[in-house]
């Protein structure tokens, strides 16, 4: 080869290398963003499973609660059963009121009868 030709060809090589590396830098700097994006992916992974982990944990524990309308239903059963009582309760009391007033009025008449008696 030739001076000449060196010279001509020289140029050609140096840009040729240039080239490579920017292309190696390139290279690396993908290889980088490749190797965080493998960590995001992990760490996505990780908090998946943990997820997944405490929705199955949450899953049981709502199974373990008893259904809603069932819960209804027995709220609206006792609501029967209190309003019932509180008739029953209130027909005591007047049943009461009345044997007071019963005995009232005989306690009365047994205290007339013995005025009666002793004269």
């Amino acid at each position: 080869m030739t001076l000449e030709e060196s010279r001509e060809v020289i140029p050609m090589m140096e840009s040729m290398i240039n080239q490579i590396e920017e292309q190696q830098n390139l290279m690396a700097e993908m290889v980088q963003e490749l190797q965080e994006k493998d960590r995001q992916l992990l760490s996505f992974q990780e908090q998946n499973q943990s997820l997944q982990i405490l929705n199955s944990e949450l899953s049981g524990l709502l199974n373990l609660l008893p259904d809603t309308e069932e819960l209804l239903s027995q709220i609206e059963q006792q609501k029967n059963r209190t309003e019932q009582l509180e008739t029953e309760n209130q027909q005591w009391q007047e049943l009461t009121q009345k044997l007071n007033n019963e005995n009232s009025l005989l306690l009365k008449q047994s205290r007339e009868l013995l005025t009666l008696n002793s004269r």
